[in-house]
C-alpha cells in the first residue's frame, strides 16, 4: 500500500462495519433460539415429526456454521479497525514531524526536502529525512500485512474453510470463529538498522506487540532499537524457554553418557576420549543453566517498581545459543526515558556469573551520578546505568591478542549503542561508554566503527591494555572527551609495553584522570583504586572510590568535577 492509501482509510466505515456484524450475531442468537424451542415439536411424534425436526436441525446448524463466519470477519473487522487507527497516527506523527523540518513524505515513502522558500540545511536534517523514510516504510509494511491478512480471512469465510469447533449454539461458534479471524503479527525485518527495529515496533498496535511479547520473545529480545521495557518482558519470558531447552540437552548428553567405558562424568574433556566432545558440551549447558540462575537472581535481588521506573533492573539481553558462553545485558533503572546512560564493557574472563557484581556496581555508579546532579541543582535529570556482556572475553588476557574476540564483539557493542539512542525517548541522550581491561580495546574498536556521527558522548578506558588510539578524533569522539584511568600497581601495564592492543593509553593524547585518594569537591574522602579490579567496587567506608566517582561525574554530564 502507498500512504495515501493508509491516510484516506476509512475507520469510520470500520466501526460501522463491526457494529452491523455484531446486530447480525444478535439476530442470529435470537433466530436460532427460536427455532430451537419450535423444533422441540412438543406432542407431536411420529415419522412426520421426526422429519420435521430434521428440517429444524438442518437450519439451526447453518445458522451455527453462519455465526462461525460472522465471528471471524467481526473480530477481523475490530482488531483491523484498531491496526488502521494506530498506523494512521503514527503516520500523522511523521507527516507532522517532516513538516517541521521542511521535509515532505512523498507517496512510496522517500522524504526529500520540501520545495519551499526557507528550505533547512540538507546536512541539518539529513538524520531525520534517513529515520522518516524508515519510519514511512514500517508504516507501510504493516499495512501490507494488515491487507494479507484480511484477504486471508474473508477468503476463507467465502470458501465454507471457518470451522466452528463442533459448536452447537450461537454464541460458542462465534467465539470459535473469532479465534479464526485475527491479524497474524509481522516480524521484525531480518538484518536491518536499530532504527528500523525501532520503526518496526512503533508500527505495531498494542494488542500485536503484546502478542509478540508473549508468543514471540525472541523476536525482540535481542534486537537494538526495541524499547527496553519490551525487551525486558520478552527475555524474561525467555528464561523457561531456554531452561527447558537446556535441561532436555543436559538429560540428553547425560543418557549417552551414563555408560561411558572411558570414566565418570568429570573425566577431563582433553583427554583422548572419543566421548569428550558431548562432556565438553554437557559442561558448556550445565554452565547456561547457571547463567540462567544467576540471571534470575539479579532481577529478583533488584526488582523492578512501576511506580519508579527508575529503579530495579532491566533484562535488555539474552544469549543462551550463539556462543559457547551465555550473554547478557542488564540495565538499572530505564534508559528509554534517561537523560544519561552508561554502558559497560568487561573484561578477560568474564561471565554471565559475573553479572551480579557488575550490577551491583551499576546500581551505585547510577546512584553516585544522581546524587551528584543533585547537588548541582539539576536532579530532575534521570540516569541509567548498563552492564553488557554482549560478547565472549578471551579466558585471559595472555591469550587474548590475535583471539578476534574484541573484533566480534565492536559491532554489537555499536548496535548497542545506536539501540540506545534509536529507543530513547529524549532528543540526544547524554551517552557514556566506559571499558575495563580487554573491554576497553573493544568499546574502542566500537566507537571507531561508529565514527563522528555516532551516539557516544564519552568514553571512559581503565585498567586497559590498550585502546588502539591516540587522541580522542580516533575513537570518534569530541576533543576531550576521551578519559583514561590506570591504577600505579595494575598490572595490565605489562600488556601495553607490547603494543598489540595500540599505544599505552597513559602515553596518549586522552584525559588522564585520577585513581588515586583523594577528597573530592563534594567533601567526600575517597580511597585509591589497587591493582586490576578495584575500579568500581566500593572501599571499606563504604563510599565509591575516586575512580567511581570520576566514572559518575562524567556520566552524570559533569566533567568540572573530575579528579585529574
Amino acid at each position: 500500500m502507498l500512504l495515501p492509501d493508509i491516510r484516506w482509510w476509512n475507520e469510520l466505515a470500520l466501526e460501522l462495519l463491526e457494529q452491523s456484524l455484531s446486530q447480525r450475531i444478535t439476530t442470529v442468537q435470537d433466530v436460532h433460539r427460536q427455532l430451537t424451542d419450535i423444533g422441540a415439536l412438543p406432542g407431536w411424534q411420529g415419522a412426520a415429526a421426526d422429519a420435521a425436526r430434521r428440517g429444524f436441525t438442518v437450519t439451526t446448524d447453518s445458522l451455527v456454521d453462519e455465526a462461525a463466519v460472522l465471528g471471524a470477519v467481526r473480530e477481523l473487522t475490530t482488531q483491523t479497525r484498531a491496526a488502521v487507527k494506530h498506523l494512521k497516527q503514527t503516520l500523522e506523527t511523521i507527516d507532522r514531524t517532516a513538516e517541521a523540518n521542511g521535509l515532505e513524505v512523498w507517496d512510496a515513502g522517500h522524504v526529500t526536502i520540501a520545495d519551499r522558500p526557507g528550505a533547512p540545511d540538507p546536512a541539518s536534517v539529513e538524520a531525520i529525512r534517513l529515520e522518516l523514510i524508515d519510519a514511512a516504510r514500517a508504516v507501510m509494511r504493516q499495512a501490507d500485512d494488515i491487507v494479507d491478512d484480511a484477504a486471508d480471512v474473508l477468503n476463507r469465510a467465502a470458501d465454507g474453510t471457518i470451522d466452528d469447533k463442533g459448536a452447537t449454539d450461537v454464541t460458542a461458534a462465534a467465539a470459535a470463529g473469532a479465534s479464526q479471524g485475527g491479524l497474524t503479527v509481522l516480524a521484525p525485518p531480518e538484518n536491518a538498522t536499530p532504527q528500523q527495529y525501532k520503526e518496526y515496533w512503533d508500527a505495531l498496535g498494542e494488542r500485536q506487540r503484546d502478542e509478540v511479547i508473549e508468543q514471540h520473545p525472541e523476536w525482540i529480545g535481542n534486537r537494538d532499537g526495541i524499547p527496553s521495557s519490551a525487551r525486558h518482558e520478552a527475555n524474561v519470558n525467555l528464561i523457561d524457554d531456554e531452561r527447558t531447552r537446556l535441561t532436555r540437552q543436559q538429560t540428553e548428553l547425560r543418557d549417552r553418557l551414563a555408560d561411558n567405558e572411558y570414566g565418570p562424568l568429570d573425566l577431563d574433556p582433553n583427554s583422548p576420549d572419543p566421548n569428550s566432545a558431548d562432556k565438553a558440551e554437557l559442561a558448556r549447558v550445565e554452565a547456561k543453566l547457571k547463567d540462567l540462575d544467576t540471571i534470575e537472581s539479579i532481577l529478583k535481588d533488584h526488582p523492578l517498581n512501576p511506580n519508579d521506573p527508575d529503579k530495579g533492573a532491566r533484562l535488555l539481553m539474552l544469549d543462551m545459543r550463539s556462543g559457547e558462553n551465555g550473554m547478557a545485558a542488564i540495565a538499572v533503572g530505564d534508559p528509554d526515558n534517561a537523560d544519561h546512560i552508561s554502558v559497560t564493557a568487561p573484561g578477560v574472563s568474564t561471565t554471565v556469573e559475573s553479572m551480579s557484581g557488575m550490577t551491583k556496581e551499576a546500581k551505585a555508579l547510577q546512584e553516585e551520578a544522581e546524587q551528584q546532579l543533585d547537588r548541582v541543582g539539576r536532579g530532575g535529570e534521570k540516569v541509567s546505568t548498563i552492564a553488557w556482556l554482549g560478547y565472549e572475553p578471551p579466558p585471559d588476557l595472555a591469550s587474548a591478542a590475535g583471539t578476534g574476540r574484541a573484533e566480534d564483539g565492536a559491532p554489537k557493542l555499536a548496535s548497542f549503542y545506536e539501540g540506545l539512542d534509536a529507543a530513547s525517548n529524549k532528543t540526544d541522550p547524554h551517552i557514556t561508554a566506559l571499558g575495563h581491561s580487554y573491554g576497553s580495546y573493544t568499546t574502542a574498536l566500537a566507537l571507531q566503527q561508529l565514527g563522528p556521527d555516532g551516539p557516544v558522548d564519552d568514553a571512559v578506558f581503565y585498567g586497559s591494555p590498550g585502546v588502539n588510539a591516540d587522541d580522542e578524533p580516533d575513537l570518534g569522539l569530541a576533543q576531550g572527551h576521551g578519559y583514561v584511568m590506570r591504577a600505579p600497581d595494575d598490572p595490565i601495564a605489562w600488556a601495553d609495553g607490547f603494543g598489540v592492543f595500540g599505544p599505552d593509553p597513559v602515553t596518549t593524547g586522552l584525559e588522564q584522570i585520577s585513581t588515586r585518594e583523594a577528597t573530592t569537591s563534594d567533601g567526600v574522602h575517597r580511597e585509591d583504586a589497587n591493582g586490576h579490579s578495584e575500579y568500581p567496587r566500593p572501599s571499606g567506608n563504604g563510599e565509591l572510590r575516586t575512580a567511581t566517582y570520576n566514572m559518575a561525574v562524567i556520566l552524570a554530564g559533569l566533567p568540572d568535577q573530575v579528579v585529574r
